[in-house]
């Protein structure tokens, strides 16, 4: 009630301070129908798509598949296992041939030499077949940077134009690398 002037009071409204609740149900269908147009006109069939052109998409491939088509050389490096009693060791080609160990690789001359002869010779023969030269090193996890910085360098010398890693976490590492 509000008192006026006059000392008469009349009612006044009161004025509805509340908010009308927001209906979504048609914007919820709208969403909906939306969502599966989108959906049917999206096609996910990966065997539409096409690479641009002069793109190559990468392909995989195994290890023993690449030795046998003559374009990868594998280095099996093993690093110094003090409690075993296993000296490190470097062996070459899927033959594994003993070349020495990662001191003699570091420090030798003629340990380098050898190891070099055997990549060039065989980075040569790749090269005449058309192919470029893949050097795959397969090293214990143990093994320090030092020693791949240096694999590297050396490898690029030898012409190999391409050089993959791999590690091997195993405990039986002999029958992992197959010596």
């Amino acid at each position: 009630m509000i008192a006026n002037k006059k000392d008469k009071f009349r009612l006044a409204k009161k004025k509805s301070h509340s908010k009308s609740d927001l209906n979504i149900t048609s914007l919820m269908d709208i969403l909906t129908i939306l969502l599966v147009f989108m959906l049917k006109n999206v096609a996910m069939d990966a065997s539409q798509k096409n690479a641009p052109e002069g793109m190559f998409l990468p392909t995989t491939t195994t290890k023993d598949k690449l030795i046998e088509s003559g374009q990868a050389i594998l280095i099996k490096i093993f690093s110094d296992k003090p409690e075993k009693n296993e000296p490190a060791k470097i062996l070459f080609g899927k033959e594994n041939i003993y070349v020495g160990t990662l001191q003699e690789f570091m420090s030798k001359r003629e340990t380098r030499e050898n190891l070099f002869n055997y990549l060039k010779l065989e980075a040569d023969e790749i090269n005449v077949m058309q192919n470029k030269p893949c050097l795959l090193i397969q090293a214990d996890k143990e093994l320090k940077c030092r020693y791949i910085t240096e694999f590297i360098i050396f490898s690029a010398n030898a012409a190999f134009a391409n050089i993959y890693f791999s590690s091997i976490h195993a405990d039986d590492k002999n029958e992992v690398l197959g010596i």
